[in-house]
């Protein structure tokens, strides 16, 4: 053979025809995530031409519960009901017990309250927040997962080859786990939820911090700027989380090579540029929140471009010329 047709017997893919031979419920679940992205745009594009910042905690919370919903799902999907339920479980323990300790103690993460704002609490822990920890974590994991091929896999050919591989795995989630915390914490902690909404902020840091220490809080209700010790403890406890599931829990993905794969960065992106807008309208009220969404978007955007350059490559691939 004189190798001229290297791509000889290999289908071409393409994006349609993939799309067209996934199961129903595949499409409908990836569907969804789309339309949730599409939906979010109109919501902000609404925004931007009234010129009013989108401060809707009701339609925020609706969207976090949704994307829960939606990760649930592809779990269930791609790893089986029980495995997805011992991850999930997981997560909702280690996030609640860290944000008790924090919230009550000032421990892990430092000294910070939560106001009324997000609703319902255990313990003083809205319950959004367990639920944003969640999706968060799971989309950032299978992100990881999928950008390097893994499959599930856990490589390695001893039991310590294998734990060093999770410790691995865990680092690498929990990084972007923390891309998306230097956005969201001064964007929660914002004294334009007041200035603008009526509302108080999220939550507040009793002392401060030096990150982002000339960004507004509410006047009276804490101290400007994000402690240190927040990014630490967000990168151990989503390190610790998926170190646990990693150890004991992973199994090989059941699904490979589809479309759906490509679901958790569509919610990494969902959760990027949805609070990047956020930031924006806010600098409408002060000048300087524009930063928050520039620093998100050279911590999370890099990935997401990432895995953008990934899905063309494999939908490009054994077209060139031999």
């Amino acid at each position: 053979m004189s190798g001229d047709t290297p791509s000889a017997g290999k289908e071409k893919r393409s994006l349609l025809s993939d799309w067209k031979t996934m199961p129903p419920h595949h499409r409908a679940l990836l569907g969804l995530v789309l339309l949730y992205i599409l939906s979010a745009g109109v919501v902000h594009l609404v925004s931007w031409a009234r010129h009013q910042t989108f401060l809707g905690v009701e339609l925020i919370a609706f969207g976090m519960l949704s994307m829960l919903a939606l990760c649930v799902w592809h779990a269930a999907v791609m790893k089986g009901v029980r495995t997805a339920a011992a991850f999930f479980a997981i997560c909702i323990l280690v996030s609640w017990l860290a944000e008790y300790a924090g919230h009550n103690r000032g421990w892990f993460f430092g000294h910070y309250h939560y106001t009324r704002t997000l609703g319902p609490s255990v313990g003083g822990v809205p319950a959004i927040v367990i639920v944003t920890w969640s999706f968060i974590v799971y989309s950032s994991f299978m992100l990881v997962d999928w950008l390097l091929g893994l499959g599930g896999e856990v490589r390695g050919r001893s039991r310590s080859g294998k734990a060093a591989w999770s410790v691995l795995v865990s680092a690498c989630t929990a990084t972007l786990v923390c891309a998306w915390d230097m956005m969201v914490d001064p964007v929660a902690t914002s004294g334009i939820w007041w200035t603008a909404a009526g509302k108080d902020p999220w939550w507040y840091w009793v002392h401060g911090g030096p990150y982002l220490r000339e960004l507004p809080g509410k006047q009276g209700l804490g101290m400007p700027g994000v402690a240190v010790g927040n990014f630490v403890g967000w990168w151990v406890a989503s390190f610790f989380m998926i170190l646990v599931f990693m150890l004991f829990f992973q199994r090989r993905n059941r699904i490979t090579g589809s479309l759906l794969e490509t679901v958790p960065l569509l919610v990494y992106f969902y959760i990027y540029y949805s609070l990047a807008l956020v930031a924006l309208e806010m600098n409408w009220h002060f000048d300087g929140m524009n930063q928050v969404a520039l620093i998100g978007t050279f911590t999370m955007l890099p990935v997401i471009m990432v895995g953008a350059v990934k899905l063309a490559r494999d939908y490009t691939r054994g077209e060139a010329s031999g």
